[in-house]
């Protein structure tokens, strides 16, 4: 019976539409004229910068940055405030405002001062004006979203009644990481209906993309983002990223801790009784801070400002502004070089340069200790080479890395009460090329060459190739259709390298591309065929058209119902393409044999957010004779959270065959320059077309119709040797498109013409 109640209860507040904005808050144009006047009043110290626009009506969106020579982008920690993510969270709004205008009043008063000089402080009123101004004008007091145009009706469709907007994307489900995971279109379950709506596609909306090519740019270290929460018990927290459901924890979990709870110890709650509690964020939803953090290794710690009480009245909004700013005053200070009013300034910093040339560099910087193979790379500026890792006190291994270079790996201490200083250096590696021909029988095939592991290359050739890389070992990888293929290392040394490689048809033993069902296949699971996610035609899934999720706990896997039986000559080989998006570490995958179905031996395990095509190759000498194959996807979970799209396989081939690399004076003489096919083909609406030189030379790429009238220029210049992608655009000279149908494109060179086909495909 209370739950019954309760839920009546719930179902009554939101229900109820939320009253007028009080006037105390400010609307958009007010905003823009504060932060005209500002930057008018302090044009040394204080710039207003368009980052972006709204998705649905192009309303500019502004930032505010105030640092010691505005203009330049010195070697300073950037910090970033957000006022408001969601369009009713307006308290965020006001604090930012203060802040600005306090820290440009008191700009000759310490520590103020110190944070304009040594910092790079970025302020972001609203990244939803769209939404704001929906607030604002008393459309709907209660609206979360954008106004992105769901149902393509050319109409604003939204309701007054909490949760029924239509139209709108929740800005705060749209970040690329943990996208899957946010509430998809009219989201039928919970209160509040359309509320959380993530988006057609990550990283769909412009107030992200904004976002996101400042981060790009400026590589914030610290970041505070203000929201407010409906529900009471989220209220006037401070979440750090992030310790999903309790049980999978980032690995800067600590220090993110300390940070946030650093600030929240600065804010007492409304009532007077206590503090701001921190918090790790322990949903995985396509949240900012996650985001930040995945992205570029920013503490960016979410504050739920105020209580369910979103829009107070003035007196309650002043106090909740000058109470919450303390959060601001002690992040800024935190990221000092050093500052007696923070427990600690523990930071990581240093220039990586050119060994040879000390110009900087734009290099990954790895904290061993620190470091998930699902981080996007930490880098240092390219202007400069400076580096900023926040750490808490204690020992740790610093690894730079950059193409070209030998990695290079330092041992530091850091200091607890300032930066820690280490500049590092990286010695380049000597230029080496790589070139031959793919062939079977002495005759040039088509193929596909990818090269590499740190970094990897994919080279589209038709027989000839030419690669540009450094000394160094590499592992290597030929695929062409209906031949056997390479796998091996390469060691480049300096100057040019030689591999030809000559591979037989295949003989395929076992096939399976899924066009007929599954006759023939043990399943235990929802395996299902489908083609929504395939190489071509069909393939199988452990969830539907990959929208799905596996279950918790789950053990599923198809296997052969009758053994295989595996030669033990011809170099067998299981070959199968993967389309993979699990949990790291936690929900592998493997491919596993066995003689009698109750032994199983793993041959191929990995895990991660791999959700495009690759082929894998598992080597089968050893297990000759009669054999099951099984694929099979193992889940360690508490919620249905931490589980994900899951696993889709095509194409499975046993295969035999040879692929012999030739000696370097047998192999037959390179053609220069090299033209490859272009990538895609057919395409719609762009290629890539690539080509390589062995030397410098002036190079003319032209685009011509099936009539031999030109199209389009894509290059008429001088190139250095190595390997060049042009991108056509599917547009002639004017910019205007143009019809499907095969093109051909030209490269010229003192050297030589070559000429390809390609076909556009609308």
């Amino acid at each position: 019976m209370r739950i019954i109640v309760f839920i009546i209860l719930m179902l009554s507040i939101l229900s109820l539409a939320y009253g007028d904005l009080p006037t105390c808050y400010y609307t958009y144009d007010q905003i823009t004229l504060m932060l005209e006047d500002f930057a008018a009043q302090h044009p040394d110290i204080a710039k207003m910068v368009q980052i972006g626009v709204s998705q649905q009506d192009g309303i500019p969106i502004y930032a505010m940055r105030i640092s010691d020579n505005v203009e330049l982008d010195e070697q300073e920690p950037a910090v970033l405030f957000i006022g408001q993510v969601h369009a009713e969270e307006v308290l965020g709004v006001q604090i930012t405002m203060s802040n600005i205008g306090e820290i440009l009043s008191r700009r000759m008063q310490l520590p103020y001062n110190q944070w304009i000089n040594q910092l790079d402080m970025w302020f972001i009123p609203t990244l939803n004006p769209e939404g704001h101004n929906v607030v604002t004008a008393n459309m709907d007091t209660s609206y979360r979203k954008n106004k992105r145009d769901n149902n393509n009706n050319g109409i604003f469709d939204y309701s007054i009644q909490v949760g029924y907007d239509i139209d709108g994307v929740d800005i705060n489900r749209n970040f690329s990481f943990n996208w899957v995971h946010g509430d998809s279109l009219y989201h039928p379950l919970g209160f509040e209906k359309y509320d959380y709506y993530r988006g057609p596609a990550p990283m769909s909306e412009s107030e992200v993309q904004a976002l996101q090519n400042l981060c790009d740019q400026y590589k914030f270290v610290y970041s505070i983002v203000w929201h407010s929460a409906r529900q009471g018990t989220l209220s006037e927290k401070c979440y750090y990223p992030f310790n999903w459901k309790n049980v999978r924890p980032s690995p800067d979990i600590t220090l993110a801790a300390s940070i946030a709870s650093g600030m929240g110890n600065t804010i007492t709650n409304e009532a007077g009784s206590g503090i701001y509690e921190a918090h790790p964020n322990l949903s995985r939803k396509g949240a900012t801070h996650d985001w930040m953090y995945q992205q570029y290794g920013a503490i960016q710690v979410l504050i739920e400002c105020g209580t369910s009480n979103l829009q107070p009245d003035s007196l309650l909004m002043v106090d909740t502004v000058q109470r919450c700013s303390n959060a601001t005053r002690w992040l800024l200070n935190r990221s000092l070089p050093t500052s007696s009013a923070v427990p600690s300034n523990s930071l990581l910093t240093g220039l990586v340069t050119d060994a040879a040339t000390n110009e900087p560099l734009e290099a990954e910087i790895i904290i061993e200790e620190r470091h998930a193979d699902w981080f996007r790379p930490r880098l240092s500026y390219a202007a400069n080479g400076r580096y900023y890792r926040p750490l808490l006190t204690g020992n740790y291994t610093v690894r730079a890395r950059k193409r070209g270079y030998f990695d290079t790996v330092e041992s530091v201490m850091v200091n607890n009460t300032a930066w820690t200083m280490k500049h590092l250096q990286l010695t380049p590696r000597q230029a080496a090329t790589l070139g031959g021909h793919v062939q079977s029988g002495g005759v040039d095939i088509p193929a596909l060459i990818v090269i590499g592991d740190t970094w990897v290359d994919s080279l589209h050739v038709d027989g000839a190739y030419l690669y540009h890389a450094w000394e160094g070992e590499y592992p290597i990888t030929i695929h062409a259709e209906g031949y056997y293929p390479y796998r091996g290392n390469v060691t480049l040394n300096a100057g040019a390298n030689r591999l030809s490689v000559n591979l037989s048809p295949v003989n395929i033993i076992f096939e399976e591309t899924w066009e007929d069902g599954t006759d023939g296949w043990e399943k235990e699971g929802p395996w299902v065929v489908q083609d929504v996610i395939s190489v071509s035609g069909n393939a199988i899934t452990d969830s539907w058209g990959g929208d799905g999720f596996y279950a918790i706990n789950c053990d599923v896997w198809i296997q052969t119902q009758e053994p295989i039986i595996i030669p033990a000559e011809g170099n067998p080989l299981l070959s199968f393409d993967s389309h993979l998006y699990t949990e790291p570490v936690y929900d592998p995958v493997r491919v596993q044999i066995s003689n009698d179905l109750e032994n199983w031996t793993t041959l191929w395990q990995d895990s991660g957010r791999k959700d495009w095509w690759q082929r894998q190759y598992v080597d089968l000498s050893g297990y000759s004779g009669a054999q099951y194959l099984r694929f099979r996807l193992t889940d360690d979970s508490v919620d249905a959270e931490l589980t994900d799209p899951g696993w889709t396989i095509d194409n499975i081939r046993i295969i035999s065959g040879s692929a012999v690399a030739n000696d370097a004076t047998t192999s037959p003489a390179l053609p220069a320059p090299v033209l490859y096919p272009n990538f895609p083909n057919p395409f719609n609406p762009s290629t890539n077309i690539s080509f390589a030189l062995a030397q410098p030379d002036h190079v003319k790429l032209e685009i011509f119709n099936i009539k031999g009238q030109k199209v389009a220029t894509l290059a008429d210049e001088a190139f250095p040797a190595g390997s060049h992608t042009m991108v056509w655009n599917g547009k002639d000279a004017d910019q205007n498109p143009v019809s499907s149908g095969v093109y051909l494109y030209r490269l010229s060179t003192s050297v030589n013409t070559a000429t390809r086909k390609m076909m556009l495909m609308k």
